[in-house]
């Protein structure tokens, strides 16, 4: 692996806690992939106002977040606009996937923010059974067959576009506003809402609040995936990450701060985490 895809310290997510964590983890000289595949935080930038944050009243989310992204890239992490689909610990690196490529890691610091919607009935019992989260990682397995995209993002039409040129039917299910005149053939753009995936040992349907769809794939485009799936064997509080004070987990190496660790979901406390989690996480590589 060519030595600009290593790094020191992986951080993924873009939000206030992962921003806080690289700026720290660059100032403290260590070497940072910011994993970002989105425009930063969505969430804090809708925000009409935020007048908590000490020392910045009445600033708007965006403003704000044009503050935390600006003072942190100034200070040179990688930004990688990638999604991390998986992540494997090895002997002493961790290995990051992504639709594109791997990277490698000494530590690990998941700032993913929450998963703003509840997996689907059979959603984990068929993951890789029909199942996915990325269609160009997938996509091939489902050539000339029937596929469902469920999308919380405007990332996911591009993905369906991608699956559009291999499948015969591509069901897109848009969960967001937006003009979709768009999307060709044979990709069909349906409003309605997903309740459930369902098959014998393999995906065999979709049912939604309207019908039922014969398919033999669902793939699901959310802001950031359960982290259960990311990195198996993480240990959970509820729906969140257990963490101890120094925001380690039970996988040495590995951390979180922010939203994924639970309430309450405030700037304050996040950008908090993200320092002790790289600081933290400093001290468990210069070991």
């Amino acid at each position: 692996m060519a030595d600009d895809n290593k790094f020191d310290i992986a951080v993924i997510g873009g939000g206030p806690a992962g921003l806080s964590a690289a700026l720290t983890g660059r100032i403290r000289n260590k070497n940072i992939a910011l994993f970002e595949h989105l425009d930063f935080s969505q969430k804090l930038q809708k925000a009409h106002l935020v007048d908590n944050y000490l020392g910045l009243p009445e600033v708007t989310g965006k403003g704000l977040m044009q503050h935390f992204a600006g003072h942190t890239l100034a200070h040179g992490p990688a930004l990688i606009k990638e999604k991390v689909l998986n992540v494997f610990p090895g002997d002493k690196m961790f290995t990051l996937l992504t639709p594109k490529t791997t990277y490698e890691a000494k530590a690990i610091i998941f700032a993913t923010g929450v998963v703003s919607t509840l997996l689907f009935e059979g959603e984990r019992d068929l993951l890789g059974r029909g199942v996915s989260y990325c269609a160009t990682c997938d996509g091939r397995m489902f050539e000339g067959r029937d596929v469902a995209v469920i999308s919380y993002t405007q990332e996911g039409e591009n993905e369906t576009a991608f699956l559009g040129e291999l499948c015969r039917n591509v069901y897109y299910l848009p969960q967001y506003k937006g003009d979709f005149a768009h999307m060709r053939s044979p990709v069909k753009v349906l409003s309605a809402k997903p309740k459930a995936i369902a098959g014998d040992g393999q995906v065999e349907k979709l049912v939604t609040d309207k019908e039922e769809l014969k398919v033999h794939g669902v793939f699901i485009m959310r802001q950031s995936d359960p982290v259960e799936n990311l990195l198996p064997g993480l240990e959970l509080d509820g729906e969140v990450i257990k963490v101890n004070r120094d925001m380690s987990t039970n996988i040495p190496g590995v951390f979180a701060a922010g939203d994924c660790t639970g309430k309450p979901w405030q700037i304050a406390k996040a950008t908090g985490e993200g320092l002790v989690a790289v600081l933290s996480a400093i001290t468990y590589i210069d070991k």
